[in-house]
């Protein structure tokens, strides 16, 4: 359904495509998005919350908005562009002056701070259900004709407890943000389905070889604790290793918030056919517990949009990796609406000294990083 919706954005955006549906003069009939969207309503047969004309327009505006907001965002850190506009000016009431605006957004109008800033990542705008803020780049001359000799300082990021709305406990969020609003544009992922698992074509098993004392994805990987499971076990062993690990068991299942505050439902139906058999294969279930691992401590989490050759649409993955310089290895753990993949690559040879081999690492880094270990 987030793909089919994705396609209906991209071709209203393409297009043009009002919310609404309108008549021409000869009274032909242009459908909106309303249209598109009562159809992949009735598809997918979404029981949805909020009136109809309420939840479409909330979809329309706010990918609307973000798709603009992550737009701007590229053209903003683009390295020219960086060059001559180093900073970033937080603007209040950049779209419109909203009836009732928040009180955080109000004080940050005006704040200016260096592009690179790490308050960004959490403060970006938009923040919220129809925040109308945005940024402005500002250059070092525009900087010091508004009075300042250097960029402000960040403000300090204030947490509010809240209930997460995924997994019903309580957790610290950034105030003035919106829950799910506390990112930068294009970084997204929806939350809450268990996929099938993704069926790679037969062909070549990856080989890494050079891979001994790999490189930090992020400069700061850690040794993978987690044992490889003895090989000849059953199914359930398996399966309950890989849950036991985020207190599950084999009889529930189990919301996970993963690192970039993304919901991972999990449960013994990730490696379940329709039927009821087994989807585990005798080279990857010892990894399992490796694998969840990389779930749970990964070196990067990053989200990327994949044409998908037999489905003929655009499909959004998330991955996790994680560098095992203890096995001299790299996790990948790869999640779509469509299903999960993993890969587990270690490098066989012993007792003698190999190269990291960087460009089969960083053909895993691509899309928009999510997360990454500091």
């Amino acid at each position: 359904m987030l793909e089919d919706f994705q396609m209906a954005i991209d071709d209203a955006i393409a297009k043009g495509m009002p919310l609404k549906g309108w008549l021409d003069k000869d009274d032909t009939y242009h459908p909106g998005f309303l249209d598109r969207f009562d159809e992949i309503v009735k598809k997918h047969g979404w029981d949805y919350k909020g009136g109809r004309n309420w939840r479409a327009r909330v979809i329309y505006e706010t990918n609307l908005k973000t798709a603009y907001a992550a737009g701007r965002y590229k053209q903003m850190t683009d390295p020219a562009t960086l060059k001559a506009f180093p900073y970033w000016q937080y603007k209040h009431a950049w779209e419109r002056i909203p009836l009732h605006p928040r009180e955080e957004h109000e004080a940050w109008d005006g704040l200016i701070l260096p592009a690179d800033d790490p308050w960004w990542q959490t403060y970006y705008p938009p923040n919220g259900w129809k925040c109308g803020c945005g940024v402005r780049p500002v250059s070092r001359a525009k900087l010091k004709r508004v009075g300042k000799e250097g960029p402000d300082t960040a403000p300090s990021i204030q947490y509010q407890q809240k209930l997460d709305p995924g997994t019903g406990d309580p957790i610290d969020y950034p105030a003035g943000v919106d829950m799910g609003w506390a990112y930068a544009p294009g970084r997204t992922w929806a939350d809450g389905l268990v996929p099938r698992e993704l069926q790679r074509s037969a062909g070549r098993q990856m080989e890494l070889p050079e891979m001994n004392n790999l490189p930090a994805l992020s400069g700061g990987s850690k040794p993978v604790m987690a044992p490889l499971l003895p090989t000849g076990q059953t199914h359930e062993y398996y399966v309950s290793q890989f849950l036991e690990a985020f207190d599950a068991d084999l009889d529930e299942e189990k919301s996970f918030r993963d690192k970039a505050g993304n919901i991972v439902i999990l449960s013994r139906k990730l490696f379940q056919r329709a039927d009821g058999s087994s989807k585990l294969n005798s080279t990857r279930a010892p990894a399992l517990k490796q694998l969840a691992e990389a779930i749970m401590d990964p070196d990067e989490i990053w989200v990327d949009w994949e044409w998908h050759d037999v489905r003929k649409e655009w499909i959004l993955k998330r991955r996790y990796l994680r560098s095992a310089p203890n096995l001299a290895g790299l996790l990948v753990f790869e999640w779509s609406q469509h299903g999960w993949s993993a890969t587990t690559a270690y490098n066989a040879a012993r007792g003698r000294k190999l190269k990291p081999n960087h460009n089969q690492i960083n053909s895993w880094r691509r899309g928009h990083l999510l997360w990454q270990r500091k």
